[in-house]
Order: structure tokens, then C-alpha cells, then sequence
């Protein structure tokens, strides 16, 4: 019988090898699938996951421009207009003496008792004829000569007191007519044919009294020091007063250390030059004071013979127009005035026209006629400002048979012939500070 070979079988070895690999295989999917789930499970992973596109390249293009207002929003408005320069003077003004301004009380009357006259302005005095400093004052210089008045104002409380009112200020500040200065400012003072000894313009027994030198630069510079103060101060015009040489007896016996010819008119615009960059400076206008009587060519004893080139450096004046400066009357050349005083507006208008060509008030030649035809006024931007002072009082120093009481209609006359000539702003003037005359 023949042999058969059995083939065995290892039925449960190869089941369990099989078993084996697939739980092996099993336990890779599942760790697979967990940590699948967990990576999927992070947000930043999952939005990147899901979300992740290739970059793409990008040309850089035009600014886009903001965007401007919607049509209902309203339009910005126009850039405002710059405020007009206020005027060097006020269309009227009226003087006013120290012991108005020390008292407040009474100040407050006197304004408004002008503006109900239609004054404007207030005109008062920093510095007065005798050299006294009449507002209390900070330079060291007013101290060392005894200036200081004793009884000083306050001069912003003065200010806002006058423009509260409704009124202009302006002050009034003497510079060489200084008899108080010369007594500690002794080398500064007029002396006597280039002596140590100081000059006076008259006898002492006629009250004679000294003067500030024109010439001599620390008398300049007090002068300067006050005007700089006062415009720091907020006064907005100052008026220079006894910018000239002395009056008086002996004037050929006075000497102004000045070994050269004396140029008095250069001398006293360079010095108004200095005080016009002084004021400027400190945003304020400077005025100078002249008179009729030299502005004519009648003398030559305060300005020299150039009168208008005090006015071109100062930038402004202020032209005495009284009748009572040319005495009981004028003859000569360019003016002739019988009596004055009894006729202000005659004298006014004649007075005026013959110191035209120094005030830069000529009269227009043909060639200015030509200039105004082609559409440029003659003359534009050379004459200064000006103002003319009118006399408020009556003359206590004119002849009886020369002088009358000076009421409403003389005033009036003078203010007249002054804005005829073409000078509009007018200062009314009575060193009392009464105003009675005035309508």
C-alpha cells in the first residue's frame, strides 16, 4: 500500500501572524487619524490649512488720493481778511494836563464829557516841557535825574481806561526842552562857547532855564529809552515834542559840541530816525511837532532850514496851526498877517500854504497832472500823515488891540482852513483842559 505524505497545516500560527498585521496596520491609521484631528483641531493650523492660497505678485500702483468732504458737508470758509492798520491819529482829539490823568475820577468825566462832543482821542504828556516824567517809569535814567513826577500814573491803568472809554490814546513826550535832565545830566546840557558852564535862554533873574543838547547822544538816548518804554507800555502813537534847538536870548553864545557847521536839521532827523526804529520796534507810530512859523522858512532857530526832512523821519507830524504863534502879526516874503488872531481862518489857510512845499503839500506842476491822467496819483506814498493842532484857548500874550476871546466859530475857522488845505485829523488844544469852545 502506498505511502502518503501528510502536509501539515499551522492553521492557528498563520492566523495569529495575520492577526498581528492587521492590528499593526489598525494602530497606524488610528494614530493617523488622532493626529489629523488634532492638528485640524488648532484654528491658526486649520485657517492656514484651509484657507492658504499661493501668493501672488503685486505691482505697485498710483497713492490713492483721501477722500475729500462729502457735497453735504459745508465748504470751509474764506480765510479771514487781515485788520486794517489803525490810523496815526484820530480824526479829533483834545489835550488833557497831568493832573487829569492822576486822578482817575476825574479822567473818566473828561472823557465823556469830549466824546459827547465827538472828540475821539485823548492826548497827554509823558514827558512834559519841564522835563518831568509824568508816568511812573522803570528807566533808570528818570530816577538818577530826579524826573519822576510826584505824583505819577499808572500808565496801563491809565490806557485801558481811555480805550475802555471808547477814545484813542496818544502821548506826548518833550525830548530837548528839558530843564529838570540838565541838572544831573550836566555834560549833556547846552553850554556856554564849549565852556563846562551850562547855557540858559534867558537871564536868571527872567526865570532863564538850561536845555538838553540836540547833539549830544546820551541826551538822544534817554529821550529813545523813554519813547521804547511807553511803546512797550501799549501807547500806540507817540508825539515828540521840543525836538529842536533852543529859543532864547544869546543863542550865538550857545554851544553844541560840534566843531564843524551845525546841520541842525540833520541832526534832529537822524536823532527822529532813531526814535521812529525805537517805537516801530515795539509796534508803535512816532509823530513829530512842528510849527508854522518854521515850516514857512520864517526862522530857522528850532529845525534848521529843512523842516520837512524832520518829517520824512519821523514818518508822521503834527503841525501847529494856532494864530497865537505868529505874534501881532508877519511880514515877509512868502507871509504877510496883519493881526492874526482876529482872523483864524485867513491866517490858517495863508499860514498853511506857505509852508505847502515842507509840509510835502506842494502844489501839482504839470508834469504831476500827466502822471494822475496815466491812472498814478502824484505824489502817492510821499506825504506823511499829519495832523494840525488848533488853538482851543484865548491868547493871553497877543496885543488887546490884536486878540479876541476864541469861542466856537474861531475854532471852527481854524478847523476848517486846516482840512481845506487837506490836513483832516485835528488836536484841540488848551493847556487847561477846557473844553468850552467846543460844540
Amino acid at each position: 500500500m502506498k505511502e502518503f505524505k501528510i502536509k501539515r497545516y499551522d492553521h492557528a500560527r498563520v492566523q495569529k501572524r495575520k492577526q498581528g498585521v492587521r492590528a499593526a496596520v489598525v494602530t497606524v491609521l488610528l494614530g493617523a487619524g488622532a493626529l489629523a484631528a488634532g492638528w485640524m483641531a488648532y484654528p491658526p493650523v486649520y485657517d492656514f490649512v484651509t484657507n492658504w492660497e499661493p501668493p501672488a505678485i503685486q505691482t505697485p500702483g498710483p497713492p490713492v488720493p483721501a477722500p475729500g468732504p462729502s457735497s453735504s458737508e459745508a465748504p470751509s470758509p474764506p480765510p479771514q481778511e487781515e485788520p486794517e492798520e489803525e490810523a496815526v491819529f484820530p480824526a479829533a482829539a483834545a489835550y488833557l494836563p497831568p493832573e487829569v490823568l492822576e486822578d482817575g475820577e476825574r479822567l473818566e468825566r473828561e472823557l465823556a464829557a469830549l466824546r459827547e462832543k465827538g472828540v475821539e482821542g485823548v492826548v497827554f504828556d509823558l514827558k512834559d516841557a519841564t522835563g518831568l516824567v509824568r508816568y511812573q517809569s522803570g528807566v533808570e535814567r528818570v530816577t538818577l535825574n530826579r524826573a519822576q513826577a510826584e505824583n505819577a500814573y499808572d500808565l496801563g491803568q491809565r490806557l485801558n481806561q481811555i480805550r475802555q472809554a471808547g477814545m484813542i490814546p496818544v502821548g506826548r513826550l518833550y525830548a530837548f526842552r528839558d530843564r529838570t535832565a540838565t541838572a544831573h545830566m550836566y555834560e549833556s546840557a547846552v553850554k556856554y562857547m564849549n565852556s563846562t558852564v551850562n547855557w540858559i535862554d534867558d537871564s536868571q533873574a527872567n526865570g532863564g532855564k538850561p536845555w538838553l543838547n540836540p547833539n549830544n547822544g546820551e541826551a538822544q538816548d534817554y529821550v529813545i529809552a523813554l519813547v521804547e518804554e511807553a511803546a512797550g507800555k501799549g501807547v500806540g502813537t507817540i508825539l515828540l515834542d521840543g525836538v529842536q534847538f533852543p529859543e532864547g536870548v544869546a543863542l550865538d553864545l550857545a554851544t553844541y559840541g560840534n566843531t564843524g557847521p551845525l546841520d541842525k536839521s540833520g541832526i534832529l532827523a537822524g536823532f527822529l530816525a532813531r526814535a521812529r526804529a525805537a517805537g516801530e520796534g515795539e509796534g508803535s507810530r512816532v509823530a513829530v511837532t512842528v510849527n508854522l512859523i518854521s515850516a514857512a522858512g520864517l526862522s530857522d532857530t528850532r529845525y534848521g532850514a529843512d523842516t520837512g526832512s524832520l518829517l520824512a523821519a519821523a514818518g508822521a507830524g503834527v503841525v501847529e496851526v494856532m494864530p497865537e504863534q505868529f505874534g501881532n502879526g508877519v511880514t515877509s516874503e512868502v507871509l504877510t498877517l496883519s493881526s492874526p488872531a482876529l482872523d483864524p481862518y485867513k491866517t490858517v489857510t495863508e499860514g498853511i500854504q506857505a509852508a505847502s512845499a515842507a509840509l510835502g503839500m506842494a502844489e501839482e506842476d504839470e508834469e504831476d497832472e500827466d502822471e494822475e491822467e496815466d491812472g498814478e496819483p502824484a505824489g502817492e506814498g510821499q506825504q506823511v500823515p499829519l495832523a494840525a493842532v488848533i488853538q482851543a484857548y484865548t491868547s493871553t500874550t497877543l496885543s488887546q488891540s490884536g486878540n479876541k476871546p476864541y469861542g466856537p466859530e474861531e475854532i471852527q475857522a481854524q478847523v476848517r482852513a486846516a482840512r481845506q488845505a487837506g490836513i483832516e485829523p485835528v488836536i484841540y488844544l488848551d493847556p487847561a483842559g477846557e473844553y468850552a469852545g467846543l460844540e
